[in-house]
């Protein structure tokens, strides 16, 4: 069975890039088969994993796909990292034009869904790196993954980002007729302050969706962007940013695990 996840807060900044990156790098290093999707016309996921020259092709490419599902092939534009054991689909410059694209598309939303029904069956986790905005991509996204995942920073603008999120997908909801269940909220780039230990305190009391942990900031992560790799396939050279690495890897792992407990069993920590 193939587990769909949305990677998605409209605040910008928040690591959902690095996110989708380290849980599929953590859900592949358990075993499992992982498809990235990059769905943000930025294309920072695609440049993160070392495809960086796919933004700028001109071929076929996932904004084709999405115009017209039922005449392209999903497979066609699954393509192999040097590093990493996930696959990804690359987005491209042309990802620009996809919301506007969409506004006046019959059945716009279903438009993922319809290509992602073509994902080959082995593949057990796709996760979608959707835009920081609340538009048609991130409907499209949530309409085909009906579980959300949502990186946040301990401030209280990201707060009343969620807030706003939360309202999306009640529109969703309500419009499409469908559940979108939050799988898990993820602390991000965390630094430990007095003032993010209580926002965290007060996000941990009032939903329980979020993770009993938090991811902190590190210069690591900007390094192995860098380098187009993982936190998992990044080798640093100093001990102290080994360190760092090996604490990130454990948390993504920790990650990972509960995210699979909670999609296989959504009573154990999930929202609705």
């Amino acid at each position: 069975m193939t587990h769909i996840l949305a990677v998605c807060n409209q605040k910008g900044g928040v690591g959902k890039t690095q996110t989708t990156i380290s849980l599929g790098a953590a859900l592949a290093d358990a075993g499992a088969t992982v498809l990235l999707v990059d769905f943000d016309p930025q294309g920072h996921l695609t440049e993160a994993v070392g495809l960086r020259d796919l933004y700028l092709d001109t071929g076929p490419a996932l904004y084709d796909a999405l115009l017209d599902p039922a005449r392209h092939d999903i497979t066609t534009l699954i393509r192999q990292t040097a590093a990493e054991q996930f696959s990804v689909i690359p987005t491209t410059y042309k990802m620009a034009l996809a919301d506007k694209a969409l506004y006046m598309a019959h059945g716009r939303e279903e438009r993922l869904k319809d290509l992602l029904a073509g994902v080959p069956r082995e593949v057990e986790w796709v996760l979608i790196d959707c835009p920081p905005e609340l538009n048609n991509l991130t409907d499209n996204a949530l309409y085909a993954a009906r579980r959300a995942l949502v990186p946040i920073q301990a401030e209280t603008s990201s707060v009343r980002a969620l807030e706003l999120l939360f309202d999306q997908i009640e529109s969703i909801r309500r419009g499409l007729k469908i559940e979108v269940e939050i799988a898990a909220i993820v602390p991000n780039l965390v630094e430990h302050v007095k003032l993010s230990g209580r926002i965290l305190d007060e996000l941990r009391a009032s939903l329980p969706a979020v993770t009993p942990f938090e991811v902190p900031k590190r210069q690591v992560v900007r390094e192995a962007w860098d380098a187009g790799r993982s936190i998992f396939t990044y080798k640093p050279s100093e001990k102290a940013k080994r360190e760092d690495r090996d604490e990130l890897i454990a948390i993504y792992r920790d990650l990972a695990a509960l995210v699979r407990a909670r999609v296989a069993d959504p009573v154990a920590g999930g929202v609705a």
